[in-house]
């Protein structure tokens, strides 16, 4: 078994997290114009397509618009895996080094201070931007199944949050974080023990989907 990690449905975990303190053109996306230009589709290829960037690429400062008092070990930051240190520590513990984690400071644009849910303020060094660099075709679509019982036959067909997902043990064997070649809207899979060593740490803010090998 392995699972499917995706942002939490529950608004109280899901802040607005922009790149620019007010809207235009800088608050949507995480990179800076260098990123932009190192890859031909730009910020779509930050964090779903296994590519490296340089750390000049992503930056380091990002703004909270939305009134949430406090923020979670997971959330999105301008649709992007933003990510507590614990959260990178569990990854870097199971896959040391292999993917990116670009460190950014979140700030209110009044100044007032931002706590975590357990009530530290948020400092520089808390928070990541996650660039997972493992990226595979691991979907068999043959093998998932509707809501409806129905068999899939092609990728097209396979919804990744309503399915009953299936991926090929012999391909995602011995990883532990990865994304998937079809799957690139806000989806990325872990193995059971990384998954377990999440919830050990008691870390908060992700939607857990389990998924089924063959």
């Amino acid at each position: 078994m392995a699972a499917m990690i995706m942002f939490a449905h529950d608004t109280r975990l899901r802040p607005r997290v922009r790149g620019a303190p007010k809207e235009g053109p800088g608050a949507s996306g995480a990179l800076t114009d260098a990123g932009k230009r190192r890859t031909p589709l730009g910020e779509f290829d930050f964090g779903n397509k296994g590519v490296r960037f340089e750390p000049g690429d992503v930056k380091p400062e990002f703004w909270l618009t939305s009134k949430h008092q406090a923020l979670a070990d997971f959330m999105p930051v301008v649709a992007c895996w933003g990510v507590s240190a614990e959260f990178r520590e569990v990854v870097e513990a199971f896959e040391p080094g292999l993917h990116q984690f670009f460190p950014i400071m979140i700030r209110r644009p009044n100044g007032k201070p931002i706590e975590r849910l357990d009530g530290r303020e948020v400092a520089p060094g808390q928070y990541f931007i996650m660039n997972p660099l493992v990226r595979n075709n691991s979907l068999l679509p043959e093998e998932c199944i509707g809501k409806q019982g129905q068999r899939r036959k092609t990728l097209n067909e396979v919804l990744s949050t309503v399915d009953d997902i299936c991926l090929s043990r012999a391909v995602i064997a011995g990883r532990h974080l990865w994304v998937d070649a079809y799957f690139t809207m806000g989806e990325f899979f872990v193995s059971d023990a990384l998954l377990a060593a999440l919830r050990d740490k008691g870390l908060k803010g992700f939607l857990v989907q389990k998924v089924r090998e063959a």
